[in-house]
């Protein structure tokens, strides 16, 4: 089994300078924080619960609808990168139901 851990240590991850384009690759978005002021705390993947607690977690966050995409999103790609395509498809079906409702 892969670990977060494990991919973290194995790779240095570089967050974005100031005045860098989003598509450099000399940095990673996936595991960065570039601004933690906007953090919806406490979000997880590990689990099938884990996930439906974080999506709860993400609707209730009072962010904007983009900012709840966005972070949906990375947590989606997040676990698909673990192997956990399952529980991708927690954060996924969120994403699907908020875009039809905008």
């Amino acid at each position: 089994m892969i670990r977060l851990k494990d991919i973290l240590e194995d790779t240095n991850r570089v967050p974005r300078k100031k005045g860098q384009h989003r598509d450099s690759t000399s940095h990673s978005d996936l595991y960065t924080d570039e601004n933690p002021k906007g953090t919806i705390k406490g979000l997880k993947f590990t689990t099938m619960e884990d996930a439906q607690d974080s999506v709860s977690k993400i609707k209730a966050s009072g962010k904007s609808h983009a900012h709840k995409i966005q972070a949906a999103v990375a947590m989606e790609q997040r676990a698909k990168v673990m192997g956990k395509t399952e529980i991708g498809g927690v954060f996924r079906s969120y994403i699907n139901s908020i875009k039809k409702s905008k």
